[in-house]
């Protein structure tokens, strides 16, 4: 579909293809086509801001590569994160993907691939052709604040083999699969959208733990890589993120891994880089590092700034015209996978694709395969239980609402069930509401939403634990409960509190299925 000769592009040309922005908008609007036209933008970022349904996005998406083909002559990337679980940006007439933990709960690398197969499907069918998905990070701090079940495991073989078949499966239909977060963001307890973390392990435990899914996923044919805004002192010898080390992003993840494919940068205007540096000469540093893709997230500035300082970079020999040409022949190989856009298309011919029962069926499967029985009995439910359940919430900028207080509608339905909400962190004065309020029950249902990071919920258990009823614990997230208290006598696991898991929470407590997942995670 596009011919190119680098010679005969520009250095504003150029410089947009190294850029991936976002934008606000449900359709091609003043700014997107000011950003493609003027500033020759030629890749796009879209979070849920952008999707309001299947349609529309479709029609953003054709309309976007119409712009962009029109005004350049190249494709657009168009980048999401629908990593599934807690991070989706699609929720309407598709499928509702599971996330990563539950996928492993099911002791099954065949489900972790076949959603890749149906995601990527889905995914192109709605003009969507690089997912920044799967995480690799190998999730070995139970107090990580980011991350968690976005992991498929603390276990590094597991998540290797797991988020490589969910990768291959996605690439299958011509979405670049993007492994993230390079070197590793699982063993951090500081967040990167809010601070720089700092892995101190030296060389030999990394290739022990954290290198080996993004290793494995490179020797498998991964298309894409993400970087980390994370200081690892020991590969990098200073207090820079990887994403702006050179010693890392090229002579580590492209010398010695060998990796050909696209490196694609985290948000750059997250605290782990604008710390030290503004978002423009971050990315600045970042190409000159190795970086072939700059992603900006935000909505507004400093998008056009990025591109000004870029440029400004290129002419003052700060990144030079080989560097610019080299990653600028990288990205242009990638996009001529996209040589068969078909932009004449209707949406009414993808319906049976995006709005397909066995995608949707398989997927819900997939999640009540993943309840797991980590401790105790089966619940069975009582004349008159009490359930005391903790909403989903929005814990770091990568999460979504996932519409919060409709979610647990389901649980409500059901029969001699007191449903109560509790606070994400409770105080100490209703947790003494709640035990008083439980006195009045032969049996309690306390679901749990990240208690590793909110002590009140872990403060609930303990004194909900001193009463003489039958207390049952499940997670509805980080399966973490059992690290901070042993007073649990019966422990289920859901990993994600989605519209999914809730009907399988539902049919789990009227007694209609056991569990029979496989916790992902190494109890001590």
């Amino acid at each position: 579909m596009f011919n190119y000769d680098i010679n005969q592009m520009s250095i504003d040309d150029k410089i947009g293809q190294l850029c991936m922005f976002g934008f606000d908008g449900l359709t091609v609007n003043d700014d997107i086509i000011d950003l493609i036209k003027k500033y020759r933008l030629g890749n796009i970022i879209l979070f849920a801001r952008n999707v309001q349904s299947a349609e529309q996005l479709f029609n953003l998406n054709k309309n976007l590569q119409k712009l962009a083909l029109s005004s350049i002559g190249i494709p657009l990337f168009i980048s999401i994160d629908q990593e599934g679980g807690m991070v989706t940006r699609i929720f309407n007439g598709s499928t509702f993907f599971p996330g990563a933990m539950t996928i492993s709960a099911t002791n099954e690398v065949k489900n972790a691939y076949k959603l890749g197969q149906i995601m990527g499907e889905e995914l192109n069918a709605l003009g969507i052709n690089m997912n920044l998905a799967p995480v690799m990070d190998v999730n070995n701090n139970p107090k990580n604040p980011v991350i968690g079940v976005r992991s498929f495991s603390d276990n590094p073989d597991v998540v290797a083999a797991y988020s490589t078949a969910f990768a291959l499966g996605l690439q299958e239909y011509n979405v670049v699969a993007t492994a993230k977060h390079f070197p590793g963001h699982g063993d951090t307890n500081i967040d990167s959208h809010l601070g720089l973390p700092v892995i101190k392990h030296d060389l030999e435990r990394l290739k022990e733990v954290e290198f080996k899914p993004f290793i494995h996923a490179i020797n498998h044919g991964i298309k894409g890589v993400m970087s980390s805004h994370i200081n690892f002192p020991n590969l990098t010898q200073d207090e820079h993120p990887a994403t702006l080390s050179k010693s890392i992003m090229t002579d580590l993840l492209r010398d010695s891994f060998g990796f050909k494919g696209l490196i694609v940068s985290d948000g750059m205007g997250m605290k782990g880089v604008v710390d030290k540096y503004t978002t423009e000469e971050a990315c600045v540093r970042a190409i000159n590092a190795g970086v072939n893709l700059v992603c900006v997230c935000h909505s507004h500035q400093p998008r056009i700034e990025t591109i000004e300082h870029i440029k400004q970079a290129v002419l003052d020999g700060r990144i030079t015209m080989e560097t610019l040409d080299n990653h600028v022949k990288l990205i242009l190989e990638h996009k001529k996978e996209l040589i068969h856009l078909d932009l004449e298309q209707s949406y009414e011919s993808i319906i049976p694709i995006v709005d397909n029962k066995k995608h949707q069926q398989f997927s819900y499967q997939v999640v009540e395969d993943a309840l797991t029985l980590i401790k105790g009995n089966p619940i069975k439910l009582s004349d008159k239980a009490l359930y005391l359940g903790i909403l989903p919430a929005v814990l770091n900028i990568a999460d979504d609402a996932l519409g919060n207080t409709k979610l647990i509608g389901p649980v409500k339905e059901i029969k001699n069930l007191d449903v109560n909400i509790v606070e994400l962190n409770p105080t100490s004065e209703e947790i003494q509401s709640y035990v008083q309020l439980a006195k009045n029950y032969n049996q309690v249902i306390f679901t749990t939403y990240n208690g590793n990071n909110h002590e009140g919920q872990i403060n609930l258990i303990n004194e909900l634990a001193k009463l003489d009823n039958d207390l049952h614990v499940i997670s509805l997230r980080n399966p973490y409960d059992l690290y901070y208290t042993k007073q649990i006598k019966n422990y289920v696991c859901l990993y994600e509190y989605t519209p999914n898991s809730i009907q399988v929470l539902k049919k789990y407590l009227k007694g209609e299925i056991t569990p029979k997942g496989i916790v992902p995670i190494r109890y001590e």
